[in-house]
C-alpha cells in the first residue's frame, strides 16, 4: 500500500464499497473518483502485477452456497510437520494450513458441502497423517465468525448468516467462474458470458447480469471488490484460549465484539468445563499483545493460553462446486 500513488489509493478505497453491477463496471466505478474507465482498467492491471493487488472479484458466502466451514487442529510432532503439510496440500477443500507454536501444531481450515462431508474429510486427513489427537470448532460452537481467513487486510465485518440458496446447473457453472478474477476490461460480465458460451452454455451479457444480481439479492455474492497484499509475514495473529471462564456465555459474546476479532468460539474441555477461543489480528506483535491484555480487562477474564503461528503452509481460495455435479 505505501507504494501505491495517489490515484491507486482512491480507486482501492472506492473499491471498498464495491464494484457496480453493471455493463461497464469499471467505468461507473471511475465516475465516483474522476477517472475514465480505462484509467481504472490500467490502474488494477498494474496494480495485480505489482502484486499489490491479489485479486479483484466476487467475495462469496460459503453458507449461502451450502457450504460448511470449520476450524481444525492436529497434534503433529515437528519432525512430520512438513509431511502432514503435503498432504494437506493435496486436499482441495483444504484453503488454509499453518504451524502454530501449540501442542496442535498444525491448524487448518475445510470447507465442504455438508456435515456428513466434513466428518468423512477430517476423518481421512487425520487417518492418512496417523493423528489420533485432534482439536475441532463446529459451526455450531461459533460466537462469531468473519471471512478474514480469506483477506489480506483487515478483518471484515462478519456478514449475516445466509440460508442456502438453491442453484441449478447454469448457477453453478457461473459460481464457479466468480470463483476466479473479474476479468479487467471495459464489459467483464460479456466476457464472463463468453466463457460460458464457449464451454456449451446458454448464456449472454444480459442473462450473466441478472444472474449475478439475483445471486446478490441471495446473499450468494456479497459484494464485488479488491484483495491487497498487505499482511507482513509473519503473521500479527495470535490463538487465545480462555479456560473455564465466569459467564461463559457473556464472555463470548464480549470477544466477539472486538474488531480485531476474526473468529471465537465456545468449546467444551475434558472434565465438564468450557473454554472460550478467540483468533485475533492486529497490525503488529505489540499491538496483538496489548489487545489481548484489553479483551482479558474488558471480559473480566484471568490471562489465557497464547498460541503463535510459525509458518503458513497452505492459502487458497475456497472451490465451490469442485465435486461436479
Amino acid at each position: 500500500m505505501r507504494e501505491m500513488d495517489d490515484q491507486a489509493r482512491r480507486l482501492v478505497a472506492a473499491l471498498g464499497d464495491g464494484l457496480p453491477v453493471s455493463v461497464r463496471p469499471y467505468a461507473d466505478l471511475g465516475v465516483r473518483i474522476g477517472l475514465s474507465g480505462a484509467e481504472v482498467v490500467s490502474t488494477l492491471r498494474a496494480l495485480r502485477d505489482a502484486r499489490s493487488v491479489r485479486r479483484v472479484g466476487a467475495v462469496l458466502s460459503p453458507s449461502a452456497l451450502g457450504y460448511i466451514a470449520a476450524l481444525g487442529a492436529l497434534a503433529v510432532s515437528e519432525d512430520a510437520l512438513d509431511d502432514a503439510a503435503s498432504v494437506l496440500a493435496s486436499v482441495p477443500n483444504a484453503t488454509h494450513a499453518f504451524e502454530m507454536d501449540d501442542r496442535y501444531r498444525l491448524w487448518y481450515v475445510l470447507g465442504t458441502p455438508s456435515m456428513a462431508r466434513l466428518e468423512i474429510a477430517e476423518s481421512e486427513i487425520a487417518g492418512r497423517l496417523g493423528v489420533a489427537d485432534r482439536f475441532r470448532v463446529l459451526p455450531a460452537e461459533e460466537y462469531r465468525v468473519t471471512h478474514g481467513f480469506d483477506a489480506d487486510g483487515a478483518p471484515e465485518p462478519p456478514a449475516p448468516a445466509a440460508d442456502a440458496m438453491h442453484l441449478d446447473h447454469d448457477a453453478r457453472a457461473l459460481v464457479r467462474l466468480l470463483q476466479g478474477d473479474l476479468p479487467l476490461e471495459e464489459r467483464p460480465f460479456s466476457a464472463l458470458a463468453q466463457t460460458l458460451a464457449e464451454c456449451g452454455y446458454d448464456a449472454d451479457e444480459q442473462q450473466v447480469l441478472e444472474q449475478v444480481r439475483a445471486l446478490v439479492a441471495g446473499g450468494v455474492v456479497r459484494r464485488f471488490g479488491v484483495t491487497i497484499h498487505e499482511r507482513a509475514e509473519p503473521w500479527r495473529l495470535a490463538l487465545a484460549t480462555w479456560v473455564n471462564p465466569r459467564h461463559a456465555a457473556g464472555a463470548g459474546s464480549l470477544i466477539a465484539a472486538f474488531p480485531e476479532v476474526l473468529h471465537c468460539f465456545d468449546r467444551r474441555v475434558p472434565g465438564g468445563g468450557r473454554a472460550i477461543v478467540a483468533v485475533i489480528e492486529t497490525p503488529d506483535r505489540t499491538t496483538l499483545d496489548r489487545t489481548i491484555e484489553r479483551i482479558g480487562a474488558g471480559a473480566d477474564l484471568g490471562a489465557p493460553r497464547i498460541a503463535y503461528p510459525l509458518r503458513e503452509l497452505k492459502r487458497a481460495p475456497m472451490r465451490y462446486f469442485s465435486e461436479g455435479d
